[in-house]
């Protein structure tokens, strides 16, 4: 029996099942799944780390294209032209979209070396070897993409999210969505999101919430999204005509592989006492 990473005020979770020779266990009053393991920072350093499969700009742009068009076109209708941090940024394309292509003042701060090294070879993108709690500026809008189920403490990594966000500004999180289609076809146990010590925590739709409550967020915008499903990888036009389908018909039906949320700030007391905080 353990306790809820998400509020340890939920009832005692229970263990599911051992994968990987891990013991995973669920929050029966949230529905978080928590894999009994600790964090491990040598996988992000390996060359076959999935963020640097794909070596040219070409290939990282199918991959990922037109999901963070979609995220970023998803910002801009909310702030024209924001200051923005994306924490744990990978391979860097996010940025260079960010800057390039949507002329935002965009930065990005990464805790592996091999993935910083990526992307300036790869990309021409310098981003920060920094991790959360050591960088001290804010931003009008913060995003962090499927990272929040790397860590150990998950509310305590949030509460650093919301420290680095502008009173009023936006944070953008995706992560992992057990209801997603691949969870409804494989079933949990086959679902390979439930990766020790990869994927540490992952968080159900109920449990996003009280995460969200415990930290004075409005949310404004829920959804889910993917990147590719595999069998149409194969099969798709030069144009990823169905790829773009198949992103928007799970989106609609909330099925996508990850959830997406875009939360608020307060800009009123609390908002300012944060500020004035993390200064």
């Amino acid at each position: 029996m353990r306790n809820c990473v998400v509020d340890d005020s939920h009832d005692a979770a229970r263990r599911l099942f051992v994968k990987k020779a891990c013991d995973v266990y669920e929050c029966p009053t949230c529905g978080c799944l928590m894999a009994d393991v600790e964090f491990d920072h040598h996988q992000y350093e390996a060359n076959t780390y999935y963020s640097m499969i794909h070596d040219t700009r070409e290939e990282i742009e199918k991959e990922w294209g037109v999901r963070w068009r979609y995220i970023l076109n998803k910002i801009i209708e909310r702030r024209r032209s924001p200051s923005l941090l994306d924490v744990g940024a990978g391979n860097g394309y996010f940025i260079a979209l960010a800057v390039g292509e949507f002329a935002l003042r965009a930065k990005g701060i990464e805790i592996s070396e091999r993935e910083i090294q990526f992307a300036k070879d790869v990309l021409g993108i310098q981003l920060i070897n920094e991790n959360i709690t050591q960088h001290v500026m804010q931003y009008d809008v913060v995003t962090c993409f499927n990272v929040i189920e790397h860590v150990v403490n998950p509310k305590l990594f949030l509460s650093a999210l919301v420290q680095r966000v502008n009173p009023g500004g936006m944070l953008v999180i995706t992560t992992p969505n057990p209801a997603c289609i691949h969870v409804r076809v494989k079933g949990l146990r086959r679902w390979n999101m439930i990766d020790p010590p990869h994927h540490i925590n992952l968080f159900t739709r109920k449990s996003l919430t009280a995460l969200i409550q415990s930290n004075n967020l409005e949310e404004l915008h829920y959804g889910t999204l993917s990147t590719y499903i595999n069998f149409v990888r194969s099969i798709d036009s030069r144009s990823m005509l169905l790829k773009r389908l198949f992103f928007h018909f799970l989106r609609i039906l909330n099925l996508g592989a990850d959830h997406l949320l875009i939360l608020g700030k307060p800009s009123g007391p609390r908002g300012v006492a944060d500020a004035e905080a993390s200064c």
